[in-house]
């Protein structure tokens, strides 16, 4: 995946033939400010809400552009061997593009589009003390 510059880091850089030249970068190195921010009440008897939000601004590429990361999840404890959990995660990242469109010799056509990423989540469990 490195190779094909997946995840924001540097591609390989390939030979006519499609050989590797000089392999794509393993890792992605950033300076920049986060901002975190967790949340933790109990909004009813057995029922609690944990919020945690991510701020992220890049320093040297795009400072100002902010790429957003929040939970929003419910704890429920139904009962003394069912609990349950409800939950959202949102995800805004204009490093990560989609809709990418590439002509047949590789290069790029439309560059894509940044999209916001959703997530619901919903887990049923059983609980047992020994």
């Amino acid at each position: 995946m490195a190779n094909q510059g997946a995840f924001g880091v540097q591609k390989a850089v390939l030979d006519a033939n499609g050989n590797v030249l000089n392999a794509g970068k393993n890792t992605l190195m950033e300076l920049g400010f986060l901002v975190t921010h967790s949340w933790k009440k109990e909004v009813y008897e057995n029922v609690n809400m944990i919020s945690r939000l991510n701020l992220y601004t890049d320093y040297l590429n795009s400072f100002g552009n902010i790429d957003i990361d929040w939970e929003l999840n419910f704890n429920l404890k139904v009962n003394q061997y069912i609990s349950a959990q409800i939950g959202t995660h949102l995800i805004y990242d204009d490093d990560i593009k989609f809709d990418v469109e590439k002509a047949a010799d590789g290069s790029i056509l439309s560059p894509g589009v940044t999209k916001t990423q959703f997530k619901q989540l919903l887990g049923v469990g059983v609980v047992y003390e020994f």
